[in-house]
């Protein structure tokens, strides 16, 4: 067991390393030696936990989706009200699209191409829709919401909610805003 804990917190250095090497020095600039060096590793031991560029790409993408995910459903299962959490989800939401601004995409693209690179960011996405999903399921059951909603369609809503504006606003009047609207449109009538 500790082999596997310690093989695991390694490959979650490497992940990490990558990230900062990113954002130093971008996608053209990503080098396993940089990573290596950041992890305070040899360059050998990145490819005993990935084959190649690509590889790590794509498990850095599944692990900070896969953090992100386990973030979101934490705050929206919690017994809070409803667009309470949702103000939450779209806080956090809206910092982890400040954190992969402009990698994301060329992330993806270097990771996949056509058909391939569809389902695998449709797998992606799949959880995260699933826990919105659930949420506004809730939301409904509990009479926060309007009886008669499409979960699965008000959480593709919420979903395209979370994206930064690319103009500099104010983050906290923004967030109330969003959660306004949203409250407005699907929200239980008094």
């Amino acid at each position: 067991m500790a082999l596997a804990t310690r093989s695991q917190g390694k490959r979650r250095a490497i992940l990490e390393a990558t990230i900062r090497v990113l954002r130093e020095q971008g996608l053209g600039g990503l080098k396993i030696e940089d990573v290596a060096r950041a992890a305070e590793i040899g360059k050998g031991t990145v490819y005993l936990y990935f084959r190649d560029k690509q590889e790590l790409l794509k498990a850095l993408v599944e692990h900070r989706a896969a953090e992100f995910y386990a973030d979101a459903e934490a705050i929206l299962t919690e017994d809070r009200p409803f667009f309470e959490r949702l103000r939450e989800l779209l806080a956090r939401r809206l910092a982890f699209v400040d954190e992969w601004r402009g990698l994301w995409g060329a992330v993806a693209a270097e990771v996949a191409q056509g058909e391939a690179k569809k389902a695998w960011l449709t797998g992606l996405h799949e959880r995260y829709h699933r826990i919105l999903t659930d949420f506004v399921a809730d939301g409904i059951a509990r009479g926060e919401l309007r009886q008669g909603l499409d979960p699965a369609l008000v959480a593709a809503t919420i979903s395209a909610l979370g994206c930064a504006p690319q103009l500099p606003v104010d983050r906290e009047a923004y967030l109330d805003q969003l959660v306004e609207i949203f409250r407005k449109g699907v929200g239980a009538k008094p």
